[in-house]
């Protein structure tokens, strides 16, 4: 079948079941092929055996309803193959261990509302192998019919034979089309407590979910195969693949309070911990955290430099910390950048929803990561449009890309200095990474294209657009060269994102995986980027969802995956605030497993 342009049966409603209960539909029902005279055991009587027949049952939580667990116990047995077979595909999972007293395996990838045949073999230490003689038989449950808990999705391309192997894990959250300070209690809390983790196979289809009662933000895998995500509120959690909640530290002045959660760790003296964590060194976290201060004599607005007033501004600082919450590393974006310099949004009310009331947006970093080669941080700060790499031992800024106009003094010296044809400064970019083959790739939300005060004209709305960049930076001579732009003209399917948003330059196939937080069409009209502005709608307000695309890294790209989450009825926004592509559910060591 021709899937460029088809619309997936059954892709549409997504909904999870209410917490706590179970689905009710799960057929539990396992069942055994007899064994010849009742006898509980399988194999050779002082070799390989199977002691207790395997038994497979819905994941004990239920904020991950897909997944289930595979239990059952053994002699001289090292690892574990299960088979499995539905009524679409068969695949295999090897598992180097097998379950002990009380121990299962995870169970993960089935597509919802399938009946599976399951079959378990064992292997020793010598590679021999027995295969238990019965067959289990598990039904996942279908996805519920609830329009307010899981999004609407078309699946528009699949063209499976040129993506990059694995399944695409999103970070999905619900919003209201309305301007944010304009929300009652009520719709403010619609907003922030839900979160969604999403898997999709590379036809589209749903083979993982998690369900979260708190707004999730940026997600990442760790080496050890568990995910870290960041919530709303403020609070960082390491979690494996069967929903299980393993460590979580919260920024322990922030607004909410101390956490509740099982030996949550604070972190001293940080107010917020915001938009992604990453892994760092040793197996350490890297993560922003804004706090505000004071700025004497600071701007008052974006258009006219002066009228000033005393304010509360928030800044951010990079943190490193270990498991146990220890700070091993910092740098404050205040002691090493310039307070003078402000951008668009510098005074939207996002601090204020997120409780610190009068307090307004400086820095606004929004991806941070560590770069091996030369012990060094990346971060990006969107307000000021720049990206700027920091040398760990010294602290100092080793170069700064962003459009030049503004800066001043020693800062100016550290900018990179643009080479070759069609280049383009990133604007308001979100979440900057390294590649394997040590370029960065951005994603570009390019808002305004000028900065506030510097006499350019503020680009329109509709003459704007958001896309993918990658860049070549020679440090030796201060250079950077842009080498690959995913849409380099404004089409009429080109998105608009205001926020959010990156992209991943994929190891194998060599695409890009980009992930548009919030799709609007590019060329709407009547839409202001001024959130304080009645006489338009501003953008929040305009229907919109997210956009998941797979582009092949050539000159012009093509688009090889394309699914596009969005209301039909247009009654809330649908938003995709990152993700990654993995090679499998089991990939890393938390989960254990591989699957072929």
């Amino acid at each position: 079948m021709d899937r460029r342009r088809f619309t997936k049966p059954g892709s549409g409603w997504l909904f999870p079941f209410p917490r706590p209960f179970l689905s009710p539909w799960v057929l539990l029902s396992v069942w055994l092929a007899a064994l010849p005279g009742g006898v509980s055991a399988q194999g050779a009587a002082d070799g390989l055996a199977f002691t207790s027949a395997p038994s497979i049952e819905q994941n004990p939580n239920p904020a991950v309803p897909l997944a289930a667990v595979l239990s059952f116990d053994s002699r001289g047995a090292v690892a574990t193959r299960v088979d499995f077979a539905d009524a679409e595909r068969t695949w295999s999972v090897d598992f180097g261990r097998v379950p002990g007293a009380g121990d299962i395996l995870p169970i993960l990838g089935m597509r919802p509302d399938r009946r599976h045949e399951i079959r378990v073999t064992i292997f020793d230490s010598a590679g021999d192998s027995l295969q238990w003689d019965g067959v289990l038989e598990y039904t996942t449950p279908p996805l519920p019919v609830d329009r307010y808990v899981m999004p609407h999705y078309d699946v528009r391309v699949a063209e499976t034979e040129r993506m990059e192997p694995g399944v695409t894990i999103l970070s999905v959250r619900r919003s209201m089309l309305t301007r944010a300070q304009d929300r009652n209690p009520a719709q403010q809390a619609f907003v922030t407590r839900y979160g969604l983790l999403l898997a999709l196979d590379n036809e589209g289809e749903v083979v993982w979910y998690y369900q979260s009662d708190d707004r999730i933000a940026g997600i990442d895998r760790l080496a050890n195969g568990n995910i870290i995500y960041h919530m709303a509120s403020f609070e960082a959690v390491e979690m494996d693949m069967l929903g299980n909640r393993l460590r979580s530290w919260y920024a322990e002045e922030r607004p909410r309070g101390p956490s509740t959660a099982p030996g949550a760790v604070p972190i001293r003296g940080a107010q917020t911990l915001h938009h992604q964590p990453h892994e760092g060194r040793d197996g350490s976290i890297l993560s922003f955290s804004a706090n505000w201060r004071v700025i004497v004599n600071w701007y008052t607005n974006e258009v006219d430099p002066t009228p000033r007033r005393d304010q509360k501004v928030m800044g951010d600082t990079i943190l490193e910390f270990d498991k146990e919450g220890n700070i091993l590393w910092s740098w404050n974006a205040f002691d090493y950048l310039d307070t003078g310099m402000i951008g668009y949004e510098a005074f939207n009310p996002y601090w204020v929803t997120r409780g610190f009331p009068d307090t307004w947006d400086w820095s606004h970093g929004n991806g941070v990561a560590h770069d091996p080669r030369d012990d060094s941080v990346v971060a990006s700060f969107k307000l000021l449009d720049a990206i700027v790499k920091i040398d760990r031992e010294s602290k100092e800024i080793k170069w700064i890309f962003g459009d030049h106009v503004g800066w001043e003094g020693a800062l100016r010296d550290k900018l990179l200095t643009p080479v070759g044809d069609d280049f383009r400064w990133p604007w308001h970019q979100h979440n900057p990474r390294w590649t394997h083959a040590g370029t960065l790739l951005v994603f570009n939300n390019n808002r305004a294209q000028a900065k506030p005060f510097d006499g350019r004209p503020h680009v329109p709305f509709e003459d704007t657009y958001s896309y993918s960049v990658e860049y070549e930076i020679d440090e030796a001579e201060g250079t950077v060269r842009q080498v690959w732009i995913a849409e380099p003209e404004l089409t009429v399917d080109a998105c608009n994102s205001m926020a959010m948003s990156e992209a991943h330059r994929l190891p194998v196939t060599d695409n890009i995986l980009e992930i548009n937080a919030l799709c609007i069409p590019a060329g709407t009209t009547d839409v202001t980027w001024d959130i304080w502005d009645r006489s338009q709608r501003y953008l929040s307000e305009v229907p919109h969802g997210g956009r998941v695309r797979e582009f092949t890294r050539t000159d012009p790209a093509e688009v090889v995956f394309d699914v596009s989450f969005r209301d039909p009825h247009d009654a809330l926004a649908w938003q995709v605030y990152g993700g990654f592509r993995t090679p499998s559910l089991y990939s890393g060591a938390g989960a254990g497993g591989t699957a072929h």
